[in-house]
Protein backbone atom coordinates (compact mmCIF):
# COMPACT_ATOMS: atom_id res chain seq x y z
CA UNK A 1 0.00 0.00 0.00
CA UNK A 2 1.24 3.47 -0.82
CA UNK A 3 0.46 7.08 0.02
CA UNK A 4 1.54 9.39 -2.74
CA UNK A 5 1.22 12.35 -5.13
CA UNK A 6 3.25 14.87 -3.18
CA UNK A 7 2.14 17.89 -5.18
CA UNK A 8 -1.43 17.28 -4.10
CA UNK A 9 -0.39 16.50 -0.55
CA UNK A 10 1.39 19.82 -0.25
CA UNK A 11 -1.79 21.60 -1.29
CA UNK A 12 -3.87 19.84 1.33
CA UNK A 13 -1.32 19.65 4.13
CA UNK A 14 -1.52 23.35 4.89
CA UNK A 15 -4.28 22.25 7.27
CA UNK A 16 -1.70 20.57 9.49
CA UNK A 17 -1.09 22.71 12.56
CA UNK A 18 2.56 23.04 13.60
CA UNK A 19 1.83 21.34 16.93
CA UNK A 20 4.58 18.95 17.93
CA UNK A 21 5.96 17.18 20.98
CA UNK A 22 9.64 16.29 21.16
CA UNK A 23 10.90 12.97 22.49
CA UNK A 24 12.63 14.84 25.31
CA UNK A 25 9.31 16.14 26.64
CA UNK A 26 8.42 14.37 29.90
CA UNK A 27 4.77 14.25 28.87
CA UNK A 28 5.51 11.85 26.01
CA UNK A 29 8.17 9.68 27.63
CA UNK A 30 6.02 6.83 29.05
CA UNK A 31 4.39 6.27 25.66
CA UNK A 32 7.70 6.56 23.85
CA UNK A 33 9.32 4.01 26.15
CA UNK A 34 6.53 1.49 25.50
CA UNK A 35 6.92 1.97 21.76
CA UNK A 36 10.71 1.63 21.96
CA UNK A 37 10.41 -1.68 23.81
CA UNK A 38 8.05 -3.01 21.11
CA UNK A 39 10.39 -1.90 18.33
CA UNK A 40 13.40 -3.53 19.97
CA UNK A 41 11.51 -6.79 20.38
CA UNK A 42 10.20 -6.82 16.80
CA UNK A 43 13.57 -5.89 15.27
CA UNK A 44 15.61 -8.24 17.43
CA UNK A 45 18.42 -9.82 15.36
CA UNK A 46 17.61 -7.39 12.52
CA UNK A 47 18.70 -4.01 13.89
CA UNK A 48 21.09 -3.52 16.86
CA UNK A 49 19.47 -2.23 20.04
CA UNK A 50 21.92 0.65 20.31
CA UNK A 51 20.84 1.91 16.87
CA UNK A 52 17.21 1.88 17.99
CA UNK A 53 18.14 3.49 21.30
CA UNK A 54 19.89 6.30 19.43
CA UNK A 55 16.78 6.98 17.35
CA UNK A 56 14.44 7.07 20.34
CA UNK A 57 16.73 9.32 22.34
CA UNK A 58 17.26 11.78 19.49
CA UNK A 59 15.99 15.35 20.00
CA UNK A 60 14.86 15.18 16.36
CA UNK A 61 12.25 12.51 17.14
CA UNK A 62 8.97 14.41 17.11
CA UNK A 63 5.34 13.49 17.64
CA UNK A 64 2.79 15.20 15.39
CA UNK A 65 -0.71 14.12 16.51
CA UNK A 66 -2.30 15.98 13.60
CA UNK A 67 -0.82 13.52 11.12
CA UNK A 68 -3.20 10.85 12.42
CA UNK A 69 -6.07 13.34 12.50
CA UNK A 70 -5.34 14.23 8.87
CA UNK A 71 -5.17 10.55 7.98
CA UNK A 72 -8.58 9.89 9.52
CA UNK A 73 -10.22 12.85 7.75
CA UNK A 74 -8.52 12.43 4.35
CA UNK A 75 -10.96 12.79 1.45
CA UNK A 76 -9.58 11.28 -1.73
CA UNK A 77 -12.48 12.49 -3.88
CA UNK A 78 -11.53 16.11 -3.22
CA UNK A 79 -8.06 15.86 -4.73
CA UNK A 80 -7.59 17.99 -7.89
CA UNK A 81 -6.26 15.37 -10.27
CA UNK A 82 -7.39 17.43 -13.25
CA UNK A 83 -4.34 19.65 -12.89
CA UNK A 84 -2.08 16.92 -14.23
CA UNK A 85 -3.88 17.04 -17.57
CA UNK A 86 -3.05 20.70 -18.09
CA UNK A 87 -1.14 21.47 -21.28
CA UNK A 88 1.94 22.83 -19.53
CA UNK A 89 2.39 19.67 -17.46
CA UNK A 90 1.86 17.36 -20.42
CA UNK A 91 4.45 19.25 -22.47
CA UNK A 92 6.95 19.10 -19.62
CA UNK A 93 6.35 15.37 -19.29
CA UNK A 94 6.85 14.90 -23.03
CA UNK A 95 10.11 16.87 -22.86
CA UNK A 96 11.22 14.68 -19.96
CA UNK A 97 10.55 11.59 -22.08
CA UNK A 98 12.60 12.98 -24.95
CA UNK A 99 15.50 13.78 -22.64
CA UNK A 100 15.42 10.29 -21.09
CA UNK A 101 14.39 8.34 -24.19
CA UNK A 102 16.98 5.55 -23.99
CA UNK A 103 16.49 4.94 -20.27
CA UNK A 104 12.70 4.84 -20.53
CA UNK A 105 12.76 2.54 -23.56
CA UNK A 106 15.14 0.14 -21.82
CA UNK A 107 12.96 0.07 -18.70
CA UNK A 108 9.86 -0.50 -20.84
CA UNK A 109 11.60 -3.40 -22.60
CA UNK A 110 12.68 -5.07 -19.34
CA UNK A 111 9.44 -4.69 -17.39
CA UNK A 112 6.78 -4.53 -20.08
CA UNK A 113 5.30 -1.25 -18.83
CA UNK A 114 4.81 1.59 -21.29
CA UNK A 115 7.18 4.52 -20.88
CA UNK A 116 4.16 6.84 -21.00
CA UNK A 117 2.58 5.12 -17.98
CA UNK A 118 5.87 5.28 -16.04
CA UNK A 119 6.21 8.97 -16.87
CA UNK A 120 2.59 9.69 -15.97
CA UNK A 121 3.07 8.19 -12.51
CA UNK A 122 6.33 10.12 -12.08
CA UNK A 123 4.51 13.33 -13.04
CA UNK A 124 1.61 12.79 -10.63
CA UNK A 125 3.72 11.54 -7.75
CA UNK A 126 6.40 14.24 -7.58
CA UNK A 127 5.90 16.61 -10.52
CA UNK A 128 8.76 14.85 -12.36
CA UNK A 129 10.95 14.85 -9.27
CA UNK A 130 10.44 18.50 -8.34
CA UNK A 131 8.47 17.87 -5.14
CA UNK A 132 9.30 14.83 -3.03
CA UNK A 133 7.98 16.13 0.29
CA UNK A 134 9.08 18.03 3.37
CA UNK A 135 7.96 15.72 6.19
CA UNK A 136 10.61 13.72 8.06
CA UNK A 137 9.59 10.16 7.19
CA UNK A 138 10.54 8.51 10.46
CA UNK A 139 8.54 11.12 12.40
CA UNK A 140 5.49 10.41 10.23
CA UNK A 141 5.44 6.71 11.09
CA UNK A 142 6.46 7.35 14.69
CA UNK A 143 3.50 9.75 14.98
CA UNK A 144 1.04 7.30 13.45
CA UNK A 145 2.32 4.46 15.63
CA UNK A 146 2.30 6.52 18.82
CA UNK A 147 -1.23 7.73 18.04
CA UNK A 148 -2.31 4.13 18.59
CA UNK A 149 -2.04 4.91 22.32
CA UNK A 150 -5.69 5.78 22.97
CA UNK A 151 -5.06 7.67 26.20
CA UNK A 152 -2.50 9.85 24.43
CA UNK A 153 -4.29 10.43 21.15
CA UNK A 154 -7.63 11.35 22.72
CA UNK A 155 -5.98 14.35 24.31
CA UNK A 156 -5.60 15.90 20.86
CA UNK A 157 -8.99 15.21 19.26
CA UNK A 158 -11.34 17.01 21.62
CA UNK A 159 -11.71 19.94 19.25
CA UNK A 160 -11.39 18.03 15.99
CA UNK A 161 -14.05 16.62 13.71
CA UNK A 162 -13.42 13.02 14.78
CA UNK A 163 -14.30 10.82 17.73
CA UNK A 164 -13.09 7.35 18.61
CA UNK A 165 -16.64 6.61 19.74
CA UNK A 166 -17.53 6.53 16.05
CA UNK A 167 -17.00 2.86 15.09
CA UNK A 168 -15.93 3.69 11.53
CA UNK A 169 -13.33 6.18 12.77
CA UNK A 170 -12.21 3.80 15.49
CA UNK A 171 -11.58 0.95 13.07
CA UNK A 172 -9.74 3.24 10.71
CA UNK A 173 -7.65 4.62 13.60
CA UNK A 174 -6.63 1.10 14.62
CA UNK A 175 -5.72 0.18 11.04
CA UNK A 176 -3.73 3.36 10.49
CA UNK A 177 -1.78 3.10 13.75
CA UNK A 178 -0.97 -0.58 13.10
CA UNK A 179 0.09 0.25 9.55
CA UNK A 180 2.22 3.16 10.78
CA UNK A 181 3.94 0.92 13.31
CA UNK A 182 4.80 -1.71 10.71
CA UNK A 183 6.13 0.95 8.32
CA UNK A 184 8.18 2.40 11.18
CA UNK A 185 9.83 -1.01 11.62
CA UNK A 186 10.52 -1.29 7.89
CA UNK A 187 11.95 2.21 7.76
CA UNK A 188 14.31 1.66 10.70
CA UNK A 189 15.50 -1.55 9.05
CA UNK A 190 16.10 0.23 5.72
CA UNK A 191 17.87 3.16 7.34
CA UNK A 192 20.19 0.82 9.25
CA UNK A 193 20.97 -1.37 6.22
CA UNK A 194 21.69 1.66 4.02
CA UNK A 195 23.63 3.55 6.69
CA UNK A 196 21.24 6.51 6.38
CA UNK A 197 20.73 9.22 8.92
CA UNK A 198 17.10 8.21 9.63
CA UNK A 199 16.11 11.84 10.18
CA UNK A 200 17.50 12.99 6.83
CA UNK A 201 14.88 11.32 4.64
CA UNK A 202 11.95 13.59 3.77
CA UNK A 203 8.69 12.58 2.13
CA UNK A 204 4.95 13.07 2.07
CA UNK A 205 2.67 13.73 4.99
CA UNK A 206 1.91 9.99 5.02
CA UNK A 207 5.50 8.80 4.75
CA UNK A 208 6.03 8.07 1.04
CA UNK A 209 9.49 9.11 -0.15
CA UNK A 210 11.71 9.35 -3.21
CA UNK A 211 10.83 10.10 -6.83
CA UNK A 212 8.55 7.07 -6.90
CA UNK A 213 6.91 7.89 -3.56
CA UNK A 214 7.24 4.47 -1.97
CA UNK A 215 6.47 3.73 1.65
CA UNK A 216 9.16 1.59 3.34
CA UNK A 217 7.51 -1.78 2.68
CA UNK A 218 7.19 -0.94 -1.02
CA UNK A 219 10.87 0.02 -1.04
CA UNK A 220 11.78 -3.41 0.32
CA UNK A 221 9.43 -5.36 -1.97
CA UNK A 222 9.56 -3.41 -5.24
CA UNK A 223 12.68 -1.22 -5.08
CA UNK A 224 14.96 -1.95 -8.05
CA UNK A 225 18.69 -1.32 -8.37
CA UNK A 226 18.76 -0.39 -12.06
CA UNK A 227 22.27 1.04 -12.12
CA UNK A 228 23.66 -2.01 -10.27
CA UNK A 229 25.56 0.01 -7.68
CA UNK A 230 24.48 -2.30 -4.89
CA UNK A 231 21.71 -0.16 -3.43
CA UNK A 232 18.21 1.02 -4.27
CA UNK A 233 18.16 4.80 -4.39
CA UNK A 234 14.69 6.24 -4.95
CA UNK A 235 16.28 9.67 -5.42
CA UNK A 236 18.21 8.30 -8.39
CA UNK A 237 16.19 8.73 -11.58
CA UNK A 238 17.02 5.35 -13.07
CA UNK A 239 16.35 3.39 -9.85
CA UNK A 240 13.10 5.29 -9.22
CA UNK A 241 11.69 4.82 -12.72
CA UNK A 242 12.67 1.15 -12.75
CA UNK A 243 11.08 0.72 -9.32
CA UNK A 244 7.79 2.17 -10.61
CA UNK A 245 7.85 -0.28 -13.51
CA UNK A 246 8.88 -3.18 -11.27
CA UNK A 247 5.97 -2.43 -8.93
CA UNK A 248 3.44 -2.58 -11.75
CA UNK A 249 4.98 -5.66 -13.35
CA UNK A 250 5.05 -7.52 -10.02
CA UNK A 251 1.37 -6.73 -9.53
CA UNK A 252 0.48 -8.16 -12.95
CA UNK A 253 0.59 -5.23 -15.37
CA UNK A 254 0.44 -6.18 -19.07
CA UNK A 255 0.95 -3.83 -22.02
CA UNK A 256 -1.60 -5.65 -24.16
CA UNK A 257 -4.33 -5.72 -21.46
CA UNK A 258 -7.49 -3.66 -21.74
CA UNK A 259 -7.94 -0.34 -19.99
CA UNK A 260 -10.02 -1.70 -17.13
CA UNK A 261 -7.40 -4.32 -16.30
CA UNK A 262 -4.61 -1.74 -16.39
CA UNK A 263 -6.64 0.53 -14.15
CA UNK A 264 -7.03 -2.22 -11.55
CA UNK A 265 -3.27 -2.78 -11.49
CA UNK A 266 -2.44 0.92 -11.24
CA UNK A 267 -4.88 1.14 -8.33
CA UNK A 268 -2.56 -1.21 -6.46
CA UNK A 269 0.09 1.50 -6.71
CA UNK A 270 -2.37 3.93 -5.18
CA UNK A 271 -5.80 2.72 -4.09
CA UNK A 272 -7.72 5.42 -5.92
CA UNK A 273 -9.83 5.17 -9.05
CA UNK A 274 -9.43 8.91 -9.87
CA UNK A 275 -5.65 8.45 -9.58
CA UNK A 276 -5.61 5.46 -11.92
CA UNK A 277 -7.89 7.19 -14.43
CA UNK A 278 -5.59 10.21 -14.43
CA UNK A 279 -2.46 8.10 -14.94
CA UNK A 280 -4.06 6.47 -17.99
CA UNK A 281 -5.36 9.78 -19.33
CA UNK A 282 -1.93 11.42 -19.00
CA UNK A 283 -0.28 8.41 -20.64
CA UNK A 284 -2.71 8.61 -23.57
CA UNK A 285 -1.99 12.31 -24.04
CA UNK A 286 1.73 11.59 -24.04
CA UNK A 287 1.28 8.96 -26.75
CA UNK A 288 -0.69 11.34 -28.95
CA UNK A 289 1.48 14.44 -28.49
CA UNK A 290 4.03 14.83 -31.27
Amino acid sequence: MRMCFILILIIFSFGIKPFKIYATDSFIKPYLENLKIRVKQDLKDVVPEDYIEKIFSSPKLTYFPNIMIKSLTWKEVELPYYQFLEEERIKRAKKFMAENKELLENIEFVFGVEKEVITAIFLIETDLGRKTGNFTVINVFYSLALSGEKELFEKFINNSEISLKDEFIKKRWIRRSNWGYKELLYFIQIAYQNNWDPFSIKGSIFGAFGYSQFVPKSYLVYGYDWDKDGKVDLYSLCDALASIANYLKAEGYKKDADIEYKKRIIMKYNISEPYANTVLAVAEKLKLLN
